[in-house]
């Protein structure tokens, strides 16, 4: 028996729910690993699968519809949930069984311009199919407020501002909740020019973590705990300002993407590329998760707040140009 898992130290946790597995499934677990959170690889001898636990059992079965749903549509990048003869239950949570699809040795990187490219390009064909789907789940699924999402980040931001000052200085996070305000004041009245297409199931993390490369290089979209109904065009300003670092924060080399060209066209958009989501988010869930005396946490995010800032303030600059250029 391989157990290798570790959790706090919690091994009278890790044994109990390992022997739970082994006695709810019809298959002989030979080693079970924590990939993050309450996410397991289990290994039997024929085979590998994930474990994932949800805090509840609809949502569980939201997620199960939906990958299914999917999958009918004619959208095959993405994984499948495995059909159970029970429902597994441990210490309040409802797991759910699904595939393993083994990873590639070069991993999806947006540090590459051909896997951005490949990445928007899945992005943009699941909207497709999921725009057919959204009726469907409109009772089951929240409704994406970006404005709002970013107004509490914000907000968040501003309570944790004493800490952060320890680490930048107060003229940096004055602008950076300028360029926040600004972008917020105006994303919130024009938004509507957004909404006016039919809505899609938004995935609502398209972190690189999320794109999957399978060792026989298909590229696969991961990961719907996040999904919620509403434009595509706020899964692509999120696209945008995770791609953007990689850019060296050029707005040039943004328009060269096709796949940005139509939401280009929006004023809404062009505000919603000035909120700085990647740095408040990153600052809250740092405090959020007492991280902040940890130097490999610390540092990248010093680093994406003041040795990209330069780069970043051209960019408020040339995306305000471009809308000047309308009025």
């Amino acid at each position: 028996m391989n157990i290798n898992i570790r959790r706090g130290g919690d091994d009278y946790f890790f044994n109990r729910l390992f022997s739970y597995f082994n006695s709810e499934l019809d298959v002989k677990i030979h080693g079970m690993k924590q990939l993050r959170g309450n996410v397991y690889l289990v290994e039997t001898e024929d085979t590998r699968l994930i474990l994932k636990g949800y805090k509840d059992l609809r949502k569980l079965k939201i997620q199960e519809a939906f990958a299914s749903s999917l999958r009918q549509t004619g959208f095959d990048s993405s994984y499948r949930f495995l059909r159970m003869n029970t429902t597994l239950q441990f210490q309040g949570l409802f797991y759910g069984c699904i595939e393993y699809i083994d990873h590639h040795e070069n991993r999806f990187d947006y540090g590459e311009q051909a896997d951005r490219k490949e990445g928007i390009t899945l992005l943009d064909k699941f909207h497709e199919h999921t725009s057919l789907l959204a009726p469907s789940y409109a009772g089951m699924l929240p409704k994406a407020d970006l404005a709002r999402k970013w107004d509490h980040r914000k907000n968040e931001f501003t309570k944790n501002l004493q800490a952060v000052h320890f680490y930048v200085n107060n003229a940096i996070t004055d602008e950076l909740l300028d360029w926040a305000d600004v972008s917020l004041t105006h994303f919130d009245a024009s938004k509507k020019e957004l909404e006016q297409e039919p809505p899609a199931i938004l995935h609502g993390d398209v972190a690189h973590h999320n794109f999957l490369r399978s060792k026989e290089g298909k590229l696969y979209l991961i990961d719907y705990d996040l999904i919620s109904l509403g434009p595509r065009a706020y899964d692509m300003l999120q696209y945008a300002n995770r791609i953007l670092p990689f850019l060296d924060w050029e707005f040039d080399s943004l328009k060269k993407i096709g796949h940005f060209k139509k939401w280009l066209g929006y004023e809404s958009f062009l505000y919603g590329l000035l909120y700085p989501a990647d740095i408040l988010r990153e600052w809250n869930r740092m405090f959020r998760e007492r991280n902040h005396l940890s130097p490999n946490r610390l540092s990248p995010l010093i680093d994406m707040t003041i040795n990209q800032f330069q780069q970043r303030k051209k960019f408020q600059v040339d995306v305000k140009s471009q809308l000047n250029t309308w009025k």
